[in-house]
């Protein structure tokens, strides 16, 4: 009977461990995110005309990483798969939770389609007007795991309390710098800025560490941000040419980040000008773009690279920076998909437009 029952036992705690085994390996939460091949789509609906002028007939892809929360069991599998990797929440989310940091990259791709509107704009010489609407907070600085100052990252800063709306970054940053020094020579007693947080307005007081000490030489950008306890923001403005016929639209629903920067200035290029600017081919590009035209690196370019290639893409264009790694893992995948990688708008035309011509 007594061994009978130790036999019992023993399938019960068999079956114990290994029901407790398997939860681990499928359900218990890991402290890690993958990074995985994600989407390769046309950028062309994503871009509108007022005009109405209609798509050419070849394709510019836009490209994007996909983000996941793997259990231990998915850990694992990533680890040995070479279009994969592996990294540990607080790398990439940072302080923020999962759904501060998604609205982190829709506020920077609002930026960022904005940025690639002006770059086009320019290129082209269209006439164009922009119009600040808020300067979000992005990031803030931090001492020992904790804020400096009231901000926070995602605040809409609109106007000193009882000024006007702030009309750019250097507007703001002169009205702060004014009121400070105000404060300082005793001619006011405090200074407070009025903010949007979470859909809701609020006054926050800037507080008294966070005073101007840089020089008659920094940016604006950085004038602002040492004023408040900031390490980022980006200006959310309109861009919108003079001529209605030319004036575009930019809807990438819910992807985020900065990295379709420069596929969206080349559609919208594509579209304001005569012809198919692709001759045809689908083409690839990614990377960040600012309004002069400069393509900055991105993330996630050996995944890129293989979801390009996966979609049929004959050309790659990528940043300078990332051009390495992007052709040693095209070369593993043994891909035929040309990388060229570039520093500016002009040389990604200069790209296209050399390919084009060996086709």
């Amino acid at each position: 009977m007594r061994r009978g029952l130790s036999a019992v036992r023993r399938i019960l705690l068999t079956a114990a461990i290994t029901a407790l085994v398997m939860w681990g390996l499928l359900y218990a939460p890991t402290p890690y995110l993958v990074y995985e091949p994600g989407i390769a789509v046309p950028v062309e609906p994503m871009i509108t005309l007022e005009s109405g002028v209609p798509v050419d007939g070849g394709q510019f892809l836009l490209t994007a990483v996909k983000l996941i929360e793997p259990n231990f069991l998915g850990v694992l599998k990533a680890t040995v798969d070479r279009d994969r990797n592996v990294y540990q929440k607080s790398a990439v989310f940072g302080h923020y939770t999962k759904e501060q940091y998604a609205e982190r990259l829709t506020v920077i791709m609002e930026g960022s389609q904005n940025d690639a509107v002006e770059a086009a704009y320019r290129y082209l010489k269209v006439p164009y007007e922009v119009k600040t609407q808020a300067i979000v907070i992005t990031d803030i600085i931090r001492v020992a795991e904790q804020p400096v100052g009231k901000l926070r990252a995602g605040d809409k800063l609109l106007r000193l309390q009882g000024g006007e709306s702030f009309r750019s970054v250097e507007d703001a940053a002169d009205q702060v710098i004014e009121a400070m020094e105000n404060k300082g020579s005793g001619a006011s007693d405090s200074v407070f800025i009025e903010i949007e947080r979470g859909g809701k307005q609020m006054i926050v007081e800037l507080e008294p560490s966070a005073t101007y000490t840089g020089g008659a030489a920094d940016s604006d950008e950085k004038r602002l941000a040492l004023l408040l306890s900031a390490k980022s923001f980006v200006e959310l403005r309109t861009v919108e040419a003079t001529h209605k016929e030319q004036r575009l639209t930019i809807s990438a629903g819910e992807i985020g980040g900065p990295s379709a920067g420069l596929v969206f200035t080349l559609g919208a290029i594509d579209l304001l000008t005569e012809g198919d600017l692709t001759q045809g081919a689908r083409i690839a590009a990614t990377g960040t773009i600012s309004p002069e035209g400069k393509v900055g690196a991105i993330g996630g370019i050996k995944q890129k690279v293989v979801s390009t290639s996966e979609e049929g893409a004959k050309l790659f264009l990528v940043p300078k920076s990332n051009e390495r790694d992007a052709l040693s893992k095209a070369k593993s995948i043994k891909t035929d998909m040309k990388i060229v990688g570039v520093d500016t708008l002009q040389e990604a035309l200069d790209a296209i437009a050399a390919f084009a011509s060996n086709r």
